[in-house]
């Protein structure tokens, strides 16, 4: 079949699908899937930083069980050092994203929220080192997609994107309390392995809500418009538009290269991806909050910690929601980029004042609320809204990738810097100033975006 032919049979299946009456709560069902999966995308990227600990103690035998031995600092330089370094694998990332701009986002929906189940399925199923890191590997590459958010974007009133966003993720957020009912229902400090069965009910919820999302979504409206305008277009047309892309910086094809080329030569973005890339050097600390946890208190007081601190993650995030779209993108990074360096210090000093899993749950709860919020603005949002709608999946792509570097550069210090002080003074020592450094960017160089029309967005939008 060749590409004419190819392009003319896609153009036909999209064409009926636009053509297609949507039942009339449909945004209602759709919401109720896309929660669903955000669901199963915030306890993914959850998971393994919760049972961090447990697992190390298990596939390296650590009959001590104390975070604070140096059997468990020899497992721990083993593991992080890998973790690091898969990093680079995440650069193929927007490649596969960006296939989502010309063969839709339904299937890739689907895709994502199934590999998320497998990764799970493999870390759950691991019996030594090598399977452990195959597993997070999965789940490092389908987390970062983030389909859903592309999906409620494009699916939302323009007035109401952010709000159905971080409700949505609030939602999730504050499911991930389940991670801790679960620990507290199968993890025995007597049984080694008994973090496995942890990951049993979220490996099930994955592997069949991706597959029914298929069959409940309908493509989003911004990609059927987007992708049967140019396959509508004739070669003569198509060639012409290229020249004028090419002089706009853009292209309705999309694709990595071109996302790259327009991130940096485009000013907004530029300075959203030098602004996202140093706050993202200050998102380590998620990953090893378990460890410092478990040094201060016991396992059970860990588990109430692990309840209590998705309901301030959450309730934050809703929050923000409501007033990114009240009093804009920028005022909202401001606010929780301050509650994030707060609620950091207090989780510290809550773990070294043994102040109980409550006090250590609502700050850390209330920590990561911010810094998430203010990375999914700054790496989902403001460049969704940048962006014009052909490159849109691609720009996403791609800038999360070159912003996941500074998470890169703060691993790597936090790694090497943990062998000669305490994990928790590295998180204040390493975070505070990066985060000050990025907001005070975003504050003096990054415009606005929250009133963009999603549809009529150019290259020269935002100079």
């Amino acid at each position: 079949m060749t590409t004419n032919e190819k392009e003319q049979r896609q153009l036909a299946k999209l064409q009926a699908e636009s053509a297609r009456r949507k039942p009339i709560h449909y945004i209602g069902l759709a919401m109720i899937v896309l929660t669903i999966i955000y669901i199963v995308d915030e306890i993914t990227s959850n998971m393994n930083s919760a049972m961090q600990p447990y697992v190390l103690f298990d596939l390296f035998n650590i009959t001590s069980r104390n975070v604070n031995s140096q059997e468990y600092t020899n497992a721990f330089n083993v593991v992080a050092p890998i973790q690091v370094f898969s990093n680079f694998l995440l650069i193929i990332t927007p490649f596969y994203k960006a296939l989502s701009d010309k063969y839709g986002r339904k299937l890739f929906l689907m895709l994502n929220t199934i590999g998320m189940g497998l990764g799970m399925c493999i870390v759950m199923t691991a019996q030594n080192v090598v399977w452990y890191i195959l597993g997070m590997l999965f789940m490092m590459f389908f987390t970062p997609n983030d389909m859903q958010v592309l999906y409620i974007m494009e699916t939302a009133p323009k007035e109401k994107r952010a709000t159905y966003s971080f409700v949505a993720k609030g939602i999730a957020l504050v499911s991930v309390s389940l991670i801790g009912v679960f620990s507290r229902m199968f993890l025995k400090e007597t049984v080694p392995s008994s973090w496995r069965m942890v990951y049993l009910i979220p490996v099930i919820s994955a592997l069949v809500i991706g597959g029914l999302s298929y069959f409940f979504m309908r493509e989003t409206p911004v990609f059927l418009e987007q992708r049967i305008g140019y396959l509508s277009l004739s070669s003569k047309e198509r060639e012409q538009k290229k020249k004028e892309d090419k002089a706009a910086g853009t292209s309705e094809d999309g694709g990595v290269f071109k996302a790259i080329k327009f991130i940096f030569t485009n000013r907004q973005l530029r300075w959203i991806l030098i602004a996202g890339f140093i706050f993202f050097a200050t998102t380590f600390y998620t990953s090893y909050y378990a460890t410092v946890l478990e040094g201060a208190m016991s396992t059970e007081m860990v588990a109430t910690a692990l309840v209590i601190y998705p309901f301030f993650n959450g309730l934050i995030t809703i929050l923000s929601g409501f007033f990114s779209d009240k009093l804009g993108r920028k005022k909202v990074c401001l606010i929780l980029g301050s509650l994030a360096i707060f609620g950091l210090l207090a989780f510290v000093l809550s773990c070294r004042l043994g102040l109980g899993p409550i006090a250590a749950g609502i700050a850390y709860g209330c920590s990561i609320g911010g810094l998430w919020s203010m990375s999914d603005t700054l790496i989902l949002t403001m460049p969704a809204e940048s962006s014009p709608s052909g490159m849109r999946s691609s720009v996403m792509g791609t800038i999360s990738v070159l912003i996941g570097g500074g998470m890169f550069l703060g691993q790597a210090l936090f790694i090497i810097c943990q062998n000669f002080m305490p994990m928790d003074i590295l998180f204040m020592i390493i975070c505070l100033p990066f985060m000050a450094l990025s907001l005070i960017i975003l504050l003096l160089k990054v415009k606005e975006t929250k009133d963009a029309d999603l549809d009529n967005i150019t290259a020269d939008t935002y100079r």
